[in-house]
């Protein structure tokens, strides 16, 4: 789940009466439930796919090797036989070998003798040769074996994995219809309570009496702010007051968040041309396990983008955290990439830093500024900073 796209500021309209609020609060409250279970059920979905289809990329790898020295030790095999045929050949004949066998038939003194020593030299050649050769094939049929198998598993996995999302697709397409229905004035009036909601549990965090409870308001200010950016349309105002709210009530409950992001020192080429890829792809369609021009997830665009800055990545969140170096989010760099664990299990969502100017000219968000896929029904945009489940930042 991720925030919204507007400016800071506060709501211009008025908060909803009591009894219009009364009216939604059911509406609110299972929307606000079905949206944040939903969309980190699909990143947690997305980031178990991206996984399989990178070990079962490592397993076909293996298995192309494999085949090709199967062919290649066959090819030996088989030129070993013709060069032993002409030599042997070559020295009952002409009595002339670049190997010596020619030497066999010196000694003997009549046909019978030649030919018998023949057949036991030559044909003892070609079956130790063979033994050998037989040998190495028969290990590397052993292992093409096990790297089938294993494939075959894997494939399984990835079938799984797709299936697990496609369920969690169908659920995520339902409450969208139900959150169509709100939209208009009633999701107006829903963000707008949200955002009032967002500001009392950040207050309540500045107020907290210890960590325990700072952190319980934190996580109901990041909520109902996610409800708020959720609803779109007229409601960006108070979504994005929603936003500011939580990243204070993250502020206030401490851990990463407690420490504002803020750009770092020159930021680097490589990482203004990840930045710049990324912009490429505006307004692409959050696709699940997608990286293409059609779709992308939150890793695929980052893989991509940083891919054009000649920066190798892999397809998941999670192993992008681990294959970088982690920075601080006091020293960021534009490309430099934000990871959050949004469901509690894990890392399973990945956004790219842009910071307050991106060629000379500033973002929306100032020092805040991202661009993210952010989830299925959005497109590839610039996004605020927040701060609920971050887990740090990295530099590829």
């Amino acid at each position: 789940m991720v925030v919204g796209t507007a400016a800071w500021g506060a709501p211009t309209a008025a908060e909803p009466s009591g009894s219009s609020i009364t009216a939604t609060e059911g509406q609110v409250a299972a929307i606000e439930a079905q949206i944040q279970q939903q969309q980190q059920q699909l990143s947690a979905e997305d980031e178990l796919y991206n996984q399989a289809t990178v070990r079962l990329q490592a397993t076909q790898n293996a298995l192309v090797t494999t085949n090709a020295s199967i062919a290649a030790t066959t090819s030996r095999l088989a030129s070993d036989r013709r060069q032993l045929t002409r030599d042997a050949v070559k020295s009952y004949l002409y009595d002339s070998s670049s190997t010596g066998i020619a030497s066999i038939f010196s000694s003997p003194s009549s046909d019978a003798e030649v030919r018998g020593t023949y057949t036991q030299i030559v044909v003892g050649n070609v079956h130790r040769d063979v033994a050998r050769v037989e040998a190495g094939q028969r290990r590397l049929a052993a292992t093409k074996a096990a790297l089938t198998a294993q494939q075959h598993d894997q494939s399984v996995e990835q079938e799984q994995a797709q299936q697990a999302e496609a369920a969690a697709q169908a659920t995520a397409n339902q409450s969208q219809a139900t959150l169509d229905q709100v939209r208009g004035t009633l999701a107006a009036e829903v963000a707008q309570q949200a955002a009032a909601q967002a500001a009392q549990a950040a207050a309540a965090a500045q107020a907290a009496s210890n960590q325990a409870r700072a952190q319980t308001a934190s996580n109901q200010a990041s909520q109902a702010a996610q409800v708020a950016s959720a609803l779109g349309g007229g409601a960006a105002t108070a979504a994005a007051a929603a936003t500011q709210s939580a990243n204070q009530a993250a502020a206030s409950a401490g851990g990463p968040g407690s420490t504002p992001a803020s750009p770092g020192g020159s930021p680097s080429s490589a990482g203004v041309a990840a930045v710049n890829a990324a912009l490429s792809y505006f307004g692409v369609p959050y696709a699940w396990g997608g990286a293409s021009r059609a779709g992308v997830d939150c890793s695929g665009l980052t893989l991509l983008a940083w891919g054009q800055a000649g920066v190798s990545l892999s397809h998941s969140a999670a192993d992008q955290y681990a294959e970088s170096r982690h920075v601080s989010m006091s020293n960021l760099e534009p490309g430099d990439l934000i990871f959050y664990d949004l469901d509690g299990a894990g890392i399973d969502h990945v956004v790219m830093y842009v910071g307050p100017t991106l060629n000379g000219a500033a973002t929306p968000y100032g020092s805040a500024t991202i661009i993210q896929a952010a989830h299925t029904g959005t497109v590839v945009t610039y996004d605020p900073l927040w701060y609920g489940g971050l887990v740090g930042a990295a530099r590829p």
